[in-house]
């Protein structure tokens, strides 16, 4: 059978995977809206079903945190224009990595109880979109207080940290306030 048959099988099982000691073949067919024998013509057992299902988890998670696309983006972020606007930018690239990996993470991931707090917390960008934002900072490095690699580290963390709200039907300080906040701090004028 082609990968879309076995992508569907996983994808009807997967709500049914906390109930794994008594799943069985048929339930996983009548979830998939197949006959079990076809099924069974894929899959001998529950187990492989399981199987499939942490196959293409982890295709899909590598596929999902790979920063090539967001990587290539910050490094073609001209270094002449303002440091505030290449910082809004950088979130905005940020916040497109966070949505892409979180879609594709839903498709086969579970979601938590309850269903809200599925998209909380952003994926934390990886040590590659650290350097990229490091590199993003370095034409302004003889302004800077600390070296751009300490401070892409604060800067991400700020922006997928602290600064998003505990509640995800908040919506998160705009760009421009969150990189204002990074360069100026918390206190007026």
């Amino acid at each position: 059978m082609s990968d879309e048959f076995r992508r569907s099988v996983v994808r009807a099982t997967i709500p049914l995977l906390g109930e794994f000691e008594t799943l069985t073949t048929a339930r996983i067919a009548r979830a998939a809206d197949i006959a079990e024998s076809d099924l069974l013509a894929v899959f001998p057992d529950k187990e492989a079903v399981v199987h499939a299902y942490a196959t293409f988890m982890t295709e899909v998670a590598q596929a999902a945190f790979d920063p090539a696309s967001e990587v290539r983006q910050l490094t073609a972020i001209p270094a002449g224009r303002p440091l505030a606007e290449r910082l809004a930018e950088v979130i905005d690239i940020l916040d497109g990595y966070h949505r892409r990996v979180r879609a594709a993470l839903d498709e086969f991931v579970p979601a938590p109880d309850p269903p809200e707090v599925a998209g909380r917390r952003p994926a934390i960008p990886d040590g590659e979109l650290r350097q990229a934002v490091a590199h993003v900072l370095e034409p302004d490095a003889q302004r800077l207080r600390l070296p751009a690699r300490v401070l892409a580290e604060a800067f991400v963390g700020l922006a997928f940290g602290g600064a998003r709200p505990a509640d995800p039907h908040d919506p998160p300080l705009p760009p421009e306030q969150l990189v204002d906040l990074f360069l100026h701090g918390a206190l007026s004028g």
